[in-house]
């Protein structure tokens, strides 16, 4: 009994040291694929931000042509002036009481109106605000 016992806890340090060396050796292939897998996302990420890059100046491109071109240029501006045309009639007759009874557009073209109203002053107060904070003085 005490052969056995004491050749188990002389051959512990043995088994215990083959034990760490495994759970060692398996963490360390743990890392090194985790390594591999983040490096593999950043690779990914990286070459789906060019790509979003590169799109966004095809797209810039299209809009700076389509602006230059006589037969867009005057669409966004005349929208917009036809719908703060609209905008200040109503306005004006529910607030001063003129008696012009100017009626609400139509369901889709009431959204759409005020849609162009915000996204025209909306661009406009971006683009000033980047102007000023990125000119150079």
């Amino acid at each position: 009994m005490w052969t056995i016992l004491s050749s188990l806890i002389l051959g512990l340090p043995g088994i215990a040291g083959k034990l760490l060396d495994y759970l060692g050796k398996r963490s360390d292939n743990t890392v090194l694929t985790n390594g591999q897998n983040v490096t593999g996302d950043t690779t990914v990420a990286q070459a789906q931000l060019v790509a979003y890059v590169e799109e966004r100046k095809v797209i810039g491109a299209e809009r700076a042509a389509q602006r230059l071109s006589p037969w867009s240029a005057w669409m966004i501006p005349t929208a917009f002036g036809l719908c703060m045309l609209h905008f200040g009639a109503i306005v004006l007759d529910s607030t001063f009481r003129f008696n012009w009874q100017v009626a609400k557009l139509p369901a889709p073209y009431d959204v759409m109106e005020s849609t162009i109203v915000a996204s025209v002053i909306g661009v406009a107060g971006v683009q000033a605000t980047v102007g000023c904070i990125f000119s150079k003085r």
